[in-house]
């Protein structure tokens, strides 16, 4: 059964944001030509066999534009009220599995091995993170234990605190990718720890 768990792991794409520091609609922003969101469903496409995008109510080009990659587009009705209501929408559509791991939309430069090795620590229990020089990163996976705290999730709340109040079961991954702390925060691809739970 544990060695199933990494195999049977989801990502939830939190894709749902409003770029109010980006000026223009982020998840749009070509990088090489390509959507920003689009290259990141790509990404974790390439490692994860589910995923679910979760998007606003009026995101219907978002959900047309990754649709030719077979993702679940979950749709955050409360999406407006904060990250932790599309978390929660994502966490309670993805229940079925028995490890999720939660990544953003604007975070696209990770390597495919980094997420292969973060797939290989899923297990019973755990929580995994990746750090980068010290700094944590994403994705971050969970087990199904967490997932009725991450469900209660609200406002701009994200999965910090749930990770402070079961930091024992912490498993992380050093890594030297920068990619999963580097986000397109503004058109310059500010890179900055990202705010899901720093």
């Amino acid at each position: 059964m544990i060695a199933e768990i990494p195999a049977r792991a989801a990502v939830v794409l939190l894709a749902a944001g409003e770029s109010r520091r980006f000026g223009t609609d982020k998840r749009l922003h070509r990088l090489q030509g390509t959507p920003m969101v689009l290259r990141t469903v790509e990404l974790y496409a390439e490692t994860f066999s589910k995923l679910f995008v979760i998007v606003k109510e009026d995101d219907e080009a978002i959900a047309r534009l990754v649709e030719p990659l077979d993702p679940t587009i979950v749709i955050a009705h409360d999406a407006a009220q904060g990250m932790g209501r599309s978390l929660a929408a994502g966490i309670a559509a993805a229940a079925g599995h028995p490890f999720v791991f939660i990544a953003l939309a604007d975070m696209p430069f990770a390597q495919a091995a980094t997420l292969r090795e973060l797939l290989e620590l899923a297990a019973p229990g755990c929580i995994v993170r990746p750090l980068y020089k010290g700094t944590p990163g994403h994705p971050v996976g969970f087990a199904d234990e967490y997932f009725d705290a991450l469900k209660q999730l609200a406002g701009d709340q994200g999965a910090r605190e749930v990770i402070r109040r079961h930091s024992q079961s912490l498993v992380q991954l050093w890594t030297d990718d920068a990619g999963v702390v580097r986000d397109v925060d503004r058109p310059t691809w500010a890179t900055r720890p990202s705010a899901l739970i720093t």
